[in-house]
């Protein structure tokens, strides 16, 4: 029931019960109470002033992240992170226009998962445990968000949304509706990423696949293999690696071995700084003519491996180009966190937190099992759309049992039965003179 109705129905149920007394009252007078003025009074209570909508409304949000601040995405990390407190400083200002009170949303602690499993596992064994948040925002690696899925926040009945995990095994998670990520899974990344090199080289062409052996990269190198294939491509040499070995010059000599037409790598940043080296040293590998994933989108990281050895890379990932807020997120995020750079992720962690906090607004509670429950709704079709710069719109339109359509920095998200945001857009983008340009953009799912 809304706030509204519950207000209306005490009040009837106030007047119902203020009849029967005025009634036993008069039983000795032996007269009827005008029916006029009986009706005419209950006419009055229904015109009664209903208060603030939501006014019964009252929860304390408690959230907490997981995220690699070290490691290998320590180059996305801070500033996913530093966007859950942009995101709680929105919310916070908006409740505080709107004079809504007895709700509050607070970023408990920030924790850094190395980009590894233990220390992942550990940092949200704290966050549930001895912070007691609601809501975990992390990880970004999937092979960290899986396990902390598994052995933390779903046995404790607590929340997780990932900004970034896309392993396809995160879909299949035994969760009991309790896990959510705003990046689609990678089965469509393998479609975007075999369509893009079959693009580039042609049908009948031949690549030499290479990737870490972890959730992420053996699942998105199948799903690569099996698309391009499927178009008439050809694998040749196909291989992984353990991301913590010593060296890689055996895997980087068979990688680059052949005469392939190209090469398809996926990896992440500071494991690829180590393989790099080892590629070149190989003699007949060219980076102009290899493809890799999201997770090497970034031109610092891409600059200080070496410009002049991996001009010409290309790859695809998923974007938030042309998303319904990203250009005013854009503003926000440099304008509230200065010191971050803008890697174009960024808006993941933020839709992450606002959706968390709508979720909750629409539940009236900020327990994990009733989030759980509204997230899908508050995401999707059924309801006018909102973004966060019409937030306080959007609250109120809740705490009145209005439907809402967020429309996020990321993207429309539209959670789907398993969490998953039912539409993603990718991106071919290319590294040259040292920066990172878009080549084209395709759409999968809901526009």
């Amino acid at each position: 029931m809304d706030v509204r109705r519950l207000q209306r129905a005490r009040w009837l149920a106030l007047v119902a019960v203020l009849a029967l007394m005025l009634a036993a009252c008069g039983g000795d007078d032996d007269e009827t109470p005008d029916e006029s003025e009986t009706t005419q009074g209950a006419e009055q209570t229904e015109t009664e002033p209903e208060g603030t909508p939501g006014e019964d409304v009252s929860f304390d949000l408690r959230l907490g992240t997981v995220l690699p601040l070290t490691g290998d995405l320590a180059a996305f990390g801070p500033s996913i992170n530093e966007a859950v407190s942009v995101a709680i400083d929105v919310i916070n200002g908006t409740l505080e226009e709107e004079g809504i009170e007895g709700i509050s949303v607070e970023l408990v602690a920030s924790e850094d998962s190395q980009t590894q499993q233990g220390p992942g596992v550990e940092a949200a064994t704290k966050l549930v445990q001895s912070d007691d948040v609601d809501v975990v925002i992390g990880a970004m690696a999937s092979n960290v968000t899986i396990p902390i899925a598994e052995s933390v926040t779903v046995p404790n009945d607590v929340v997780l949304i990932s900004p970034t995990s896309t392993s396809p095994a995160v879909t299949d998670l035994d969760d009991n509706n309790l896990v959510y990520r705003i990046l689609s899974s990678d089965d469509l990344q393998g479609v975007a990423l075999g369509d893009a090199v079959i693009e580039a080289f042609g049908e009948g062409a031949t690549v030499n696949v290479g990737a870490r052996n972890d959730a992420f990269g053996t699942a998105l190198k199948d799903l690569f293999e099996a698309r391009f294939t499927e178009l008439g491509g050809e694998v040749g040499e196909s291989l992984t690696w353990n991301p913590d070995a010593a060296t890689f010059d055996t895997e980087a000599q068979q990688l680059a071995s052949g005469d392939p037409d190209g090469w398809v790598i996926i990896d992440f940043p500071e494991t690829f700084a180590q393989f790099a080296p080892s590629l070149v040293r190989a003699g007949s590998w060219d980076p102009g003519r290899t493809f890799m994933t999201e997770a090497m989108r970034n031109a610092d990281t891409l600059n200080d491996i070496g410009a002049d050895a991996l001009s010409g890379l290309r790859g695809t990932a998923p974007t938030s180009e042309d998303a319904p807020a990203r250009a005013p997120f854009d503003e926000l995020f440099t304008e509230q966190a200065p010191d971050q750079d803008l890697t174009g992720f960024e808006g993941s962690s933020f839709d992450a937190t606002i959706l968390a906090f709508l979720a909750a607004i629409q539940a009236g509670s900020s327990e994990p099992a009733a989030i759980a429950e509204n997230l899908a709704s508050v995401s999707g079709p059924g309801g006018d759309k909102y973004t966060f710069e019409n937030l306080g719109d959007a609250v109120t339109a809740l705490l009145n049992g209005e439907e809402i359509d967020y429309e996020g920095a990321w993207g429309p998200i539209d959670f789907d039965e398993n969490g998953d945001p039912g539409s993603a857009v990718y991106e071919v983008w290319q590294f040259e003179d040292g920066e990172i340009t878009t080549l084209t953009t395709f759409t999968f799912g809901q526009e």
